[in-house]
């Protein structure tokens, strides 16, 4: 049995069965490749339609729903827009009744505040232009009284200054006692501050007094030097004038030969002394030769009477000195008190213009005195 040929082509031998059985499986497999195609393609055939029928289902559930949506959405704004219609037209017929009130309410309003401000303005003009008045006379009589108390209080201030410093003590002793020779003592030289000579009025040396000024806390050191340059100087009398005395020293008083007394009382108490010094040359000129009549005079200065008349004289005179003090500050009280009434009667009266202004403007009168350079009212 033959079971190989031969290829005429390649001149192999290829069995038969094999040949066969290659040709019958390629046969077999495009029948069964053409019925799966087929197979195949109706399937999808059957799948497309079944989809494009679920979607078109799908489809016309989801119009239905919208269209049911799009249904309730008209008529619930169609219920909404009946129900805003009738709050808009509620809302105007309030809007309408509310301007209606208000506007009556303005107008009665206005009408009692220009009759209040009528009013006001009349009762307020009437009383301004009193108190302006009244004012001015009050400002005038106070100036007046100010300038005559202000040049009173300076006169008498005049007669108190120069008492303290050594400058002042000279011009006030010089203008004091014009027959006397007032020497200033040269800085830094030795012998007090100022050397008064005393002399009467035919020119005639009586005696001399020492003075010195001192402007610190009070020290028993300067007698030392005091009574050493007074004694140089040949001084009747030694007088250290201080601004702090001692304890038991009040006005004036005695401290190792020393006379020492207060800044206020080195004027008077200069009277005093050059009234003894002139009256003991006096008795020296018309007793020289009278020794006994000469020891009855120093007797009588070293007496009790003596001091005692000195005293009082002294007394006098600080009395006088503490009246003028408190006279002083009763005149200085009284300026302030005034002073303080007057800027306070100007407030006033410059607030109330300023209120006035704000309600009639342009139309109330200026007032010079209330009023800038420029013309312009003040601002309250």
């Amino acid at each position: 049995m033959l079971t190989h040929v031969t290829c005429t082509y390649c001149g192999k031998e290829i069995e038969i069965t094999e040949a066969l059985m290659h040709d019958m499986k390629e046969d077999l497999l495009r029948d069964v490749a053409g019925q799966h195609a087929k197979e195949l393609a109706d399937a999808r055939k059957a799948a497309e339609e079944q989809a494009k029928q679920k979607a078109a289902a799908l489809a016309e559930l989801t119009l239905k729903d919208k269209e049911n949506e799009m249904a309730e959405l008209r008529s619930r704004n169609k219920e909404l827009s009946g129900q805003l219609l009738d709050l808009n037209k509620l809302l105007r017929e309030l809007r309408d009744k509310n301007d209606k009130t208000e506007l009556e309410n303005q107008k009665r309003l206005s009408e009692e505040i220009d009759k209040a401000r009528s009013e006001l303005t009349k009762t307020l003009q009437e009383k301004a232009e009193f108190q302006i008045l009244e004012l001015k006379k009050q400002l005038t009589d106070t100036q007046k009284a100010l300038a005559e108390a202000n040049l009173k209080a300076q006169q008498k201030s005049q007669q108190l200054q120069g008492e303290v410093l050594e400058l002042d003590l000279e011009a006030k002793l010089r203008s004091a006692f014009p027959h006397d020779e007032i020497t200033p003592i040269a800085k830094g030289a030795q012998g007090g501050d100022v050397l008064e000579t005393v002399r009467n009025s035919y020119g005639q040396t009586a005696g001399s007094i020492l003075w010195e000024t001192k402007r610190a806390k009070w020290s028993p050191s300067w007698l030392p030097k005091l009574r050493e340059d007074g004694r140089k100087a040949d001084a009747s009398l030694s007088v250290l004038v201080s601004e702090t005395l001692p304890r038991d020293i009040d006005t004036f008083g005695f401290i190792d030969n020393v006379l020492v007394t207060d800044i206020h009382y080195a004027l008077p108490l200069a009277t005093i002394l050059r009234r003894s010094i002139m009256l003991t040359a006096a008795a020296k000129s018309t007793a020289a030769n009278k020794d006994e009549k000469l020891e009855k005079l120093y007797g009588y200065l070293q007496s009790d009477t003596f001091r005692h008349r000195f005293e009082a004289y002294v007394e006098g005179i600080v009395a006088m000195q503490q009246d003028l003090e408190t006279e002083k500050r009763s005149v200085q009280r009284l300026w302030k008190k005034r002073e303080l009434d007057i800027t306070r009667t100007l407030e006033n009266i410059a607030n109330m213009y300023g209120e006035l202004q704000g309600i009639m403007g342009a139309s109330l009168p200026d007032i010079k005195l209330l009023s800038l350079p420029d013309g312009e009212p003040r601002d309250t």
